[in-house]
């Protein structure tokens, strides 16, 4: 099925980066774990594919903001949600709003959004997962 919707990119980034990301010149990303949304007008699973191809082999053309973080060496894409039908800045606005939530760069992934979002990469606290025995 070729849907449009959003997704999002769960991230870990072991120890602070800055990089050259394009228009935003060079960005600081301290260490932590990430939330990025994106979104695809059609073929959204592919898109998904996409990011998680360049995020393994570490290398690809380099398009979006968020694919200058998945071809770093350091990076590691945790786990990718499709959202399908639903809107890139909803989720975005959603991840914003929880407590604990920051940007750690203005504009990352967001230049062209018209929905006033600040930016469409998060810096999250981490999710704590239950160990059984």
């Amino acid at each position: 099925m070729n849907r449009a919707g959003a997704y999002v990119l769960y991230l870990d980034l072991p120890r602070p980066l800055t990089l050259n990301v394009g228009t935003l010149k060079n960005s600081f990303f301290p260490a932590g774990s990430y939330a990025y949304v994106g979104s695809a007008s059609r073929g959204i699973n592919q898109r998904v594919a996409r990011h998680r191809r360049l995020a393994h082999l570490k290398a690809g053309k380099v398009r979006w903001h968020i694919d200058y973080l998945l071809v770093h060496p350091e990076t590691r894409l945790t786990r990718e949600k499709a959202l399908a039908g639903f809107s890139e800045c909803a989720v975005s606005k959603l991840i914003a709003s929880r407590k604990g939530v920051t940007i750690p760069v203005s504009k990352f992934g967001s230049t062209d959004c018209r929905a006033g979002c600040k930016a469409h990469l998060y810096r999250i606290k981490p999710v704590r997962r239950i160990q059984n025995g």
